[in-house]
Order: structure tokens, then C-alpha cells, then sequence
């Protein structure tokens, strides 16, 4: 009778670049309209309504504001506003939320992004005017605004084990000064709790940076969760700048119109990418426990700052954020507030990997992000196999 035996193997994972590269995935455009305009618009779109050519509806969560469906189909989605201040005058816009690459080629998947090449821009212009030459809105790209633009890059993991801890790690990281975390919101907590295990938004006034797992695929508007069939393992880093942002780029690079500084961004998004991880994420490979434990013990650090370091790394095992963590350490009457600037000049990410994983050592997202445009980012595995 045979005896099984146990063998240890090594694996390799790789984090791929997806074709697309570094480049913008959706961008929203606004107009302001006169009183009698925006009427106009709205009237014109109800009647298509009528005669079975079209969508429109109130927005029950926004009074005098109005949702247009109509051109869903080629990625842009419509909101006619209408506000009214303190002193009772109203100001009136249109504002677009367009996916580019869905507008350009309607057969695309909404996970594409905008080939990062001035092709993209021509086409881009040439489709919205055909694409609204014959509506009640404006056919020129140019006659708008940009109010807000993502710029996005996806990775790719097969190793599904490599995939979720590299998300769990993620979202643990502590927030930088003058930038929040925000939660996904949902009607139910459950369904709130699962979407955030994949989601991360770290945000400040002028910009945001958000991560999450493709296969939790949040809708634009952020109001509910739609599962998309899409490959396993897609990382989405996308970061989100605000009107007020775009002000500022468009003033510091004389840019007043709208395709000019869609064409701007696009080459500069890898570069405005890496600068927001970077700030956000600590560049410090993440060790396995053992490993983090002996490197904290060998360092040259005091003995009570190792044991104070040591606590914190046992905590992060299991603690959601560094926050919670330093709360359990202060109640300790212990201080907190030099022991991350410690774990960065040890070269450690105050997170450990999860307890077992085959992976010794997993890269911090700024080094993915740099490396993995040039070539595959390897990670090594070690387990045992029983033969």
C-alpha cells in the first residue's frame, strides 16, 4: 500500500497590463441653458416619448430634474437640472455622462477604455455629432464643458487567491491627511458590506482615487450594484476629477476646449495615476506574518518601538483599517503616531498577508502599477502538494 507524501511546489502569478493600457473611461459634459431652451429640450423629448422614439422621466431623488435614456444604447446617459436658489432665480443645464468607448463603437464592452491614441479623439468628435445631429441637444462636443473625467487602467490576475488578497490588502491601507474614505451605500447593510470588501474611494475636495474589483461592477450614478460577465481577476484604478479640478488643469495649460483637454489627460493619465497611488499607498511590499515579525525583531529600533510595532502588525491581521488598529493600541496606553513612518523606513507594510497564503512577499500597488506597463509583474508562490 502506498504512502501519500506531501511535496513542496513553486508557482508563479502574474499581473497583467490590459490592452488598453493607461487612458480616460468616462467623462461627464455640461451645458446651461436659457429658461425657454431647456423647456424646449424637455417638451421635444416628452413628445418623442409619445410616439414610442424615445425615454424621459422625472428624478424622483432630485426635484425639477429630469433622467433621458434615450441614448443609453451608445453609452451617454442624460440629466436635464434645473435649480433654484435662496432668492428664488433657477439655472438650467443639460449634463451628459458619456463612455467613450461605448459611444464610439456600441458593440464595446462598458468594462473598454478610450485607446489611448489622437485617433480616438477625431472619432470621438465625428460620433457625438452624428449621434445627436438630429436631437433636441447640441451636436458640437466643443459648445460644452467638462465637469468631471476618469482616468482609468486595468490589471489583470488569473490566480484567484493572488487576486483577492491583493484586494484585501487594498483596502485595509491607511487614508493619507486631507483625504477620506468613502463607503458604498446600499439600501441593505448586507449588500452594502459585500460591495465594500470590493470597493476602495479615498477622496479629497479636488480629486478621488477608486479601486474595485471588475466583477462588482458599480453603476455611474452609484445607485445600485450590477454583476457585468467579465473575466475574473480585473483590477480597475480609476481617479475622478471634479469641475473644480479641471478648472485648475485648464487654466494652468491655457486649454478652453473640451476635446483638447480630453486629448491632455489621456497622455498624461499613467503619470496622474501613479502620483495619487502613490500618495494614497505606501510603497511597501507586504511580507507574510512570519517574515514581517523576524524583519521587526532584527531591526535596530528600540525594544519598546519594536514591541509597539509588533502589536500593530498582529492587529492588522485581522483589524479592517490601520484606524481600528491604533485605536486597540492607544487603549493600551501606548503611542501610535511615529509608528507607520517606523514600518516605512524598516522597507514593511504595517499589513501582513493572510495567515497561509502561498505568496512571501506581495508588491505595493504604486510598484505594480510602474512595472507592470513594461512588463508582467511576478509574484512567487510556495505550498505543499500531497502525491
Amino acid at each position: 500500500m502506498s504512502k501519500t507524501k506531501k511535496k513542496r511546489k513553486n508557482k508563479t502569478a502574474n499581473i497583467t497590463l490590459e490592452p488598453d493600457g493607461f487612458s480616460i473611461h468616462t467623462f461627464q459634459i455640461s451645458m446651461r441653458m436659457t429658461q425657454s431652451e431647456w423647456l424646449s429640450c424637455k417638451r421635444k423629448l416628452y413628445d418623442a416619448q409619445k410616439k414610442g422614439d424615445g425615454w424621459i422621466y422625472p428624478d424622483k431623488e432630485q426635484e425639477g430634474c429630469h433622467i433621458c435614456t434615450l441614448y443609453a444604447e451608445a453609452g451617454v446617459r442624460i440629466r436635464l437640472e434645473s435649480h433654484t436658489a435662496n432668492k428664488g432665480s433657477s439655472t438650467y443645464f443639460v449634463r451628459m455622462i458619456v463612455n467613450p468607448r461605448r459611444l464610439i463603437d456600441p458593440e464595446s464592452s462598458y468594462a473598454g477604455i478610450l485607446p489611448p491614441d489622437e485617433n480616438s479623439i477625431e472619432l470621438l468628435e465625428k460620433t457625438f455629432y452624428s449621434t445627436f445631429q438630429n436631437s433636441p441637444f447640441p451636436s458640437d462636443i466643443c459648445q460644452y464643458y467638462l465637469t468631471r473625467v476618469d482616468l482609468c487602467t486595468n490589471i489583470h490576475c488569473k490566480n484567484t487567491k493572488v487576486f483577492r488578497e491583493l484586494v484585501r490588502l487594498l483596502r485595509k491601507t491607511a487614508v493619507p491627511k486631507k483625504y477620506k474614505r468613502k463607503f458604498f451605500r446600499h439600501k441593505t447593510k448586507k449588500e452594502a458590506n459585500q460591495y465594500n470588501k470590493h470597493y476602495i474611494r479615498i477622496a479629497c475636495d479636488l480629486q478621488e482615487l477608486v479601486i474595485y474589483d471588475k466583477t462588482y461592477q458599480m453603476d455611474e450614478d452609484g445607485l445600485a450594484v450590477a454583476y457585468e460577465e467579465l473575466p475574473q481577476g480585473v483590477l480597475r484604478v480609476e481617479v475622478h476629477y471634479g469641475r473644480n479640478k479641471l478648472k485648475k488643469i485648464e487654466k494652468q495649460n491655457d486649454i478652453d476646449d473640451p476635446l483638447d483637454l480630453l486629448w491632455y489627460l489621456m497622455t498624461e493619465s499613467r503619470r496622474r495615476i501613479l502620483k495619487l497611488v502613490g500618495k494614497c499607498y505606501p510603497e511597501l511590499p507586504y511580507y507574510s506574518y512570519e517574515e514581517g515579525c523576524t524583519m521587526i525583531q532584527r531591526s535596530p529600533f528600540s525594544e519598546e518601538d519594536r514591541d509597539r510595532m509588533l502589536l500593530l502588525f498582529k492587529h492588522m491581521q485581522r483589524k479592517q483599517t490601520i484606524n481600528a488598529a491604533f485605536t486597540c493600541i492607544k487603549n493600551k496606553g501606548k503611542q501610535t503616531d511615529d509608528l507607520l513612518k517606523k514600518f516605512e523606513k524598516l522597507g514593511l507594510n504595517p499589513i501582513p498577508l493572510r495567515k497561509g497564503h502561498a505568496a512571501k512577499r506581495m508588491p505595493s500597488l504604486p510598484e505594480i502599477l510602474r512595472t507592470v506597463g513594461r512588463h508582467p509583474v511576478e509574484i512567487e508562490l510556495e505550498y505543499w502538494e500531497w502525491k
